[in-house]
């Protein structure tokens, strides 16, 4: 009898993993991201098949502790992919590999079920002395969280970081605001609006890791009101931009390379007053252009930046209890991702000099006030650290908005007032 159970939780386990496999090919290769090569997640899709394989032939052969576990980590990790295909139906029209990507959160379901039934349905075998009972418990309890912690949870946020489904644009906000495409320096396509520039300078707004166009939309009236020419844009795989997501930023140098180009060419533009605000990972991500020689940046307003790699957590000081998860998860995005992470920041604040840089900094937010700090401490004049009390994370144009444009438009006014 325990045989036979144990084979139909195989079966149950196979159908649905086959089903996640599925989902995760499609993705890659048949319904892949606009503008992405066919081979850029050829490892991605050989780690998934090899992990695949090992387990569904492993399966049967563990002890029921094991068979839950693996059948809990797949299931979560199915979730989060499949969760993101359910996301974009909700908000969108059904596209692309979304129809695969609900039957692999479905999968993910019954794979988390597979893996709560099991415990429950061998309860009592090889039953042992109640205190050894408990004991093995106990054990399987602090093993399943260290399991969960280090290996499961820091996966399943590289597959959401790698995976955020895409949400609606919509139109321009007004009718000042004209919508343009350009390619991003590696050739992909990314989608935008442009407002015109009455002052001759202009500025490339970069959003967030999670965002598109739509979350910069502030800090573009804001510019606006003081003549400044503004692009904002959909990074790669947000909004209408082709290419795939990363909230990390990792490629996103390139995106910021095709604005600063197409801003170049505007006849309404001195293209020696090209500057950029980034919000959180644009913020990230305009750090690690500006540090680039040949870069055409006048001016670097970062708000919010913090880290996008490995080193830049380490850098921040990590405890020997959080080096697994960030290693673990910045691993998994490398992978799932097909791009290589950036260059720790600490090394490229240095190299922003001569361009002016501005870190503005949530004061109340731990960790952005820590890498901001440890920035300042690294960077060469001229630059200007800007620590706001009392605010959210990017928050201070609505929380503190007299303050915030007396100090980024006081900054930008001044860095490019005159070309370099």
């Amino acid at each position: 009898m325990t045989r036979q159970v144990v084979r139909a939780e195989a079966r149950w386990f196979t159908a649905a993993t086959a089903v996640a496999v599925v989902h995760g090919l499609d993705d890659a290769f048949l319904h892949r991201q606009p503008g992405e090569p066919a081979g850029r997640h050829l490892l991605a899709a050989a780690v998934m098949l090899a992990a695949a394989a090992v387990a569904v032939v492993a399966f049967p052969r563990v002890r029921p502790g094991v068979r839950s576990a693996v059948a809990l980590s797949f299931g979560v990790l199915a979730l989060a992919n499949g969760a993101q295909h359910v996301l974009h139906i909700a908000v969108d029209a059904p596209a692309r590999s979304d129809i695969t990507g609900v039957l692999a959160a479905l999968a993910g379901v019954a794979l988390v079920a597979l893996g709560v039934w099991i415990p429950f349905r061998h309860r009592g075998e090889r039953a042992a002395r109640r205190g050894r009972r408990w004991a093995n418990r106990a054990l399987a309890s602090v093993l399943g969280l260290l399991l969960a912690y280090a290996v499961v949870l820091p996966m399943a946020v590289a597959v959401v970081s790698t995976h955020k489904f895409r949400e609606p644009v919509g139109g321009p906000p007004s009718a000042a605001y004209r919508p343009v495409t350009f390619p991003a320096g590696d050739g992909l396509r990314l989608s935008g609006w442009y407002l015109p520039s009455h002052n001759r300078a202009a500025v490339v707004l970069v959003h967030g890791g999670g965002g598109d166009r739509s979350g910069a939309l502030a800090h573009a009236r804001l510019l606006g009101r003081h003549g400044y020419g503004v692009l904002l844009y959909d990074a790669r795989g947000r909004g209408a931009s082709e290419g795939s997501p990363n909230q990390f930023g990792w490629g996103w140098q390139h995106d910021v390379a095709g604005a600063v180009a197409f801003l170049r060419h505007r006849p309404d533009v001195d293209p020696r007053r090209i500057g950029g605000v980034g919000l959180s990972t644009g913020a990230d991500v305009l750090i690690r252009v500006a540090a680039e020689p040949g870069d055409g940046l006048s001016a670097i307003v970062a708000d919010g930046a913090t880290g996008e790699s490995l080193a830049d957590a380490r850098n921040l000081g990590l405890s020997v209890v959080d080096v697994p998860y960030w290693a673990v998860m910045y691993g998994a995005a490398r992978v799932l991702s097909g791009t290589p992470p950036s260059p720790p920041l600490e090394d490229l604040v240095p190299r922003v000099a001569p361009t002016p840089l501005l870190l503005v900094s949530a004061g109340d937010f731990a960790t952005e006030g820590r890498f901001n700090a440890l920035y300042a401490t690294v960077a060469r004049q001229p630059f200007e650290l800007w620590r706001v009390r009392g605010v959210g994370h990017t928050r201070a144009i609505r929380e503190r908005p007299a303050a915030y444009e007396r100090r980024v438009i006081g900054f930008l006014d001044r860095a490019m007032s005159s070309p370099r």
